[in-house]
């Protein structure tokens, strides 16, 4: 496969298929029990589309922990943004603060501990124990668990695109499975999640990836830690205060 994309560009797209995902989710969702075929066919493309975006910067996350110049630097970017994030990620889902649930840039944080603990500790047993409790952690988070499984695999394939791409289809096929499992365990039709399957759309994408990084723009930089938090503020004032008024 040709490989002809950069990371910046790659991020632009996971950009703007998470604002695509998220304007379906927060606008389109309601009623669709009773919607018509047509509403549903664009919400669930919409939610197709969403799924690139975590993957691709779970994979990123991946390229950034094993290259850049300081971990701690990259560390406390992710710790703070993080908390930044949570009160607009808060409000936008539930329009409230008390909620046992944490926004994705938590979990890449999380996730990057995970790969500090994989690297650093040299006792076997307890390097599982300690990723394990780290993975487990991230549950109450938005992509939790299969997200640092992603990037732990991503890590230890780090050198062969090809396997990781084989092991990632394979968690995403158990994905898919659980999530139309768990749908039909609690009386829903098993297929009402099938976009999930659009986790395999990130294959392409990421086979086409160069190694290159592209522009050292700043802009490239931080365009994900500033849209993140600051696209999940408007969506709240929209939904809550324009539309619901």
């Amino acid at each position: 496969m040709n490989r002809s994309l950069n990371r910046n560009q790659i991020k632009c797209l996971a950009i703007f298929a998470m604002l695509i995902d998220h304007i379906a989710m927060f606008f389109l969702s309601g009623g669709l029990a009773k919607a018509t075929l047509s509403r549903i066919a664009v919400y669930s493309l919409m939610r197709v589309t969403g799924r690139l975006t975590a993957p691709i910067m779970l994979f990123f996350l991946v390229e950034g922990f094993i290259h850049t110049s300081s971990r701690k630097k990259y560390g406390v970017r992710l710790l703070i943004f993080g908390l930044i994030s949570q009160i607009p990620y808060a409000l936008s889902h539930y329009n409230s603060l008390l909620k046992l649930d944490f926004n994705v840039i938590l979990t890449l944080f999380v996730t990057f501990l995970m790969l500090t603990a994989a690297e650093r500790i040299s006792n076997r047993w307890m390097n599982r124990l300690v990723v394990f409790a780290l993975i487990m952690i991230t549950y109450c988070c938005d992509w939790g668990v299969i997200g640092p499984l992603m990037a732990w695999l991503f890590y230890q394939n780090r050198d062969d695109r090809k396997a990781q791409m084989k092991y990632y289809s394979f968690l995403c096929a158990i994905h898919v499975v659980c999530a139309a499992f768990f749908l039909a365990a609690k009386g829903n039709h098993w297929y009402g999640e099938l976009w999930q399957a659009g986790m395999f759309l990130v294959i392409p994408v990421l086979l086409c990836y160069n190694g290159e990084a592209g522009s050292k723009s700043p802009l490239n930089k931080w365009i994900f830690y500033v849209i993140y938090p600051l696209h999940l503020l408007i969506f709240w004032v929209v939904k809550y205060f324009v539309l619901a008024g």
